[in-house]
Parts: structure tokens; sequence; C-alpha cells
């Protein structure tokens, strides 16, 4: 489903700083703040509609985002009223509708080549752990918190306590952030990941979903800004193309909804996990094991500890599947679809830069079940 809707009127939808990504609240009323915010945005295209009247696509996409974001609405009023199930029954029919026209998945194989800064083959993610003590680790260590440990698993945006998942950022400095640690204090290991891309060795397939890209995103042409904090890559071909605006438009209501910035990080329950949640496990229904090949599905997205967190990369979280070897405590989809470097303390550098420029010139790129 794509509608013709040109540069101009686009712009003049997005460029509303009530819309800009991430979003604060206040901690009251959830339901309230994204309905207001679903009913304001809608008003801003129904506004260009009306002075756009020969614009093709308008009703259609308008119909389209208030079922998407009522269907958002009802699926929070159910789960806050207890009832998990409806909650996620209404959730997959918006995700039946926005997936008709996917923003961007990417396929994490041999059959595309990833988009980075330097227009190489590899993807760097980077992940950091907390340890409390000094000695050596092996790189089962960084890797997701292993089966046997779920009890250890809290609550984060995208996945449930006691669930696992596998969470890596494009930049060392924004691990840190969402962690909340210092570096240069605390203990704390860090490895390199790169996806493995050859299919015929992992038999896994990873495509990835885009909710990286905030309103902002563009207007701003300075996306790459290497004298800074700010290092989130953004293809300008792609976001200026008309598929992807008309795309964007739909997508808006679900990306906002899983964007907004915790209140209190010392609750127990997060409101404004209740989305993104309901997203990955959608996307858990996805994950297809079989003898041919195994399919999984991550996301992509900026980070929401902070406005200055947003801008310091990108965010990918992987959902792990359950399947599992004898004697093994990971999951043996992730652990065939990423090497990683071996784990090296974060606090025997002068910085976090000087440790990711290390991590970088690293070649000793290796499995988990390889590791000794």
């Amino acid at each position: 489903m794509i509608f013709d809707i040109s540069d101009e009127v686009f712009r003049k939808i997005i460029n509303d700083e009530k819309l800009f990504l991430p979003l604060r609240w206040n901690g009251d009323d959830f339901i309230s703040t994204l309905k207001g915010l679903f009913d304001y945005y809608i008003d801003k295209i129904i506004e260009q509609a009306q002075t756009n009247p020969n614009h093709n696509g308008f009703n259609v996409l308008i119909e389209s985002i208030e079922i998407i974001s009522g269907l958002i609405i009802k699926s929070l009023q159910h789960y806050l009223n207890g009832f998990p199930h409806q909650a996620f029954c209404e959730f997959e029919m918006a995700m039946e509708i926005l997936i008709d026209t996917p923003l961007k998945i990417y396929q994490k194989s041999v059959t595309e080549q990833f988009e980075n800064p330097k227009n190489d083959d590899d993807l760097n993610l980077y992940r950091v752990v907390r340890v409390n003590d000094n000695k050596p680790y092996t790189r089962s260590r960084v890797f997701h918190t292993p089966y046997n440990l779920r009890s250890k698993v809290s609550t984060s945006r995208y996945s449930i306590a006691g669930y696992p998942s596998l969470y890596l950022s494009t930049s060392l400095k924004l691990c840190c952030e969402e962690l909340h640690l210092n570096p240069l204090v605390d203990y704390a290991l860090t490895s390199l990941f790169r996806f493995e891309r050859t299919i015929e060795y992992s038999n896994v397939n990873i495509s990835v979903i885009e909710l990286g890209i905030k309103p902002q995103d563009f207007l701003n042409r300075d996306f790459l800004n290497e004298s800074s904090e700010r290092y989130r890559y953004i293809n300008h071909r792609m976001i200026n193309s008309k598929d992807f605006r008309s795309a964007y438009l739909l997508w808006y209501p679900l990306i906002a909804a899983c964007s907004f910035i915790r209140v209190n990080k010392n609750d127990p329950f997060a409101a404004e996990y209740i989305i993104p949640q309901l997203l990955m496990q959608w996307i858990r229904t996805k994950i297809k094991i079989n003898d041919e090949l195994d399919q999984l599905m991550g996301i992509r997205y900026f980070s929401c500890a902070s406005i200055r967190a947003s801008e310091m990369g990108f965010n990918y979280v992987f959902p792990t599947s359950g399947k599992q070897k004898t004697n093994s405590q990971y999951c043996d989809v992730l652990s065939k679809a990423f090497k990683l470097t071996k784990p090296i303390y974060i606090h025997e550098y002068d910085s976090i830069n000087e440790c990711e420029i290390h991590l970088n010139r690293f070649s000793d790129f290796r499995f988990i079940e390889s590791d000794t």
C-alpha cells in the first residue's frame, strides 16, 4: 500500500516538534497520552489533505492510520485491564496491516551488503555486560543470558522478564549509556560482534525490521558527524524515496508507541514497554526452525534512554529462538549467526573511544561454541 505523498507535503506533516522522537510523558495515564499523540498526528495529515485536495492517497492513508492507531490503543487497554492475550490479538491485526507495507526489512545474509559509513561488508556491533570481578572470561559471557539463568533477566523494552534476548549497539559509548555505566570505574566487559553472512555455514537467515528512523531525521541532512557523539548513519536515498515516505507515515504510530522514555526505571512495571514487548512477541511468532533454513527476525531502533542517547547510534535486538544443543544454554540459532571477539575490560583503556578503536583492530572473530 504505497501512497503518493510529495516531499513538500510530507515535511509539512512531520516538521513538528510534538512528533519528534523519543518522547517524554508525565507518567500519569499512558493511554490518554498516546491517544492524544495519535489524534494530533492524524489531524496534521487531515489538515494537509484539506489544503491539497488533489493529492492522491490521503483518504486511504488516513483511514489506515486511524485503524492502526485504534488497534494499538485497544491493545493497551486490554493489557492494562489484565488481558494480555486479547492485547496481542489486537496488536497482531495492526501488524498484519503494517507488514504489507514494510518500512524497511534488512536481510542480514549474503543476499544483501550492509549499509554503513565505511562502505565495507561488515557491520560493527558492540555489547557490554557488567561483571563483579576482574578475571578473564570467554566469549559466552558477553552473549545473551544463558537459558538456565533466565531468572536473572529483568524486563527490557523489547523483552519480558525471564526471556533472554541479545541486545547490541552500533557504538560502544551507546552501550555504556544504556547501562548507566561508568566504564572507567565499573567492571564491564565488551566484545565486537559481526554477523556470519554465509548461510551455507550458519543455516540461518536473519531479517531486521527498521524502527530506527525519527521524524527529525528527514529534516536534518547532517546524518553523520564524526566530531560529535552523533553517529547514526542513514541512507539518504532510502529515506528520500516516495515509497519510504509513505510507509513511514503508516508506521509512525507504532514507532512512536515504542519510543517513550521510561519515567521511572526503579518501578517494576513500565507502561512504555507494553507495545515494544507485544511487537517482540509478534516477531517471535515469525521464528521458523527447520532442517533447511532457520528464520529469525530482529529490530533496529534508536535508544530511548534519553534524547542524547537517541543520537548516539542504533540498537539491535534479537530474540532467542528456544533452540539449543545438548549441554548448551545458548540459542543455537543466534550462536551460529554471530562471531565475536574475545571480551576485554573497558576500564583498561584511557577512554571509551580508545577501547572501541582497539576492538576494531581485532581480527580473531569466533563463535561462542568454538571458544576456549
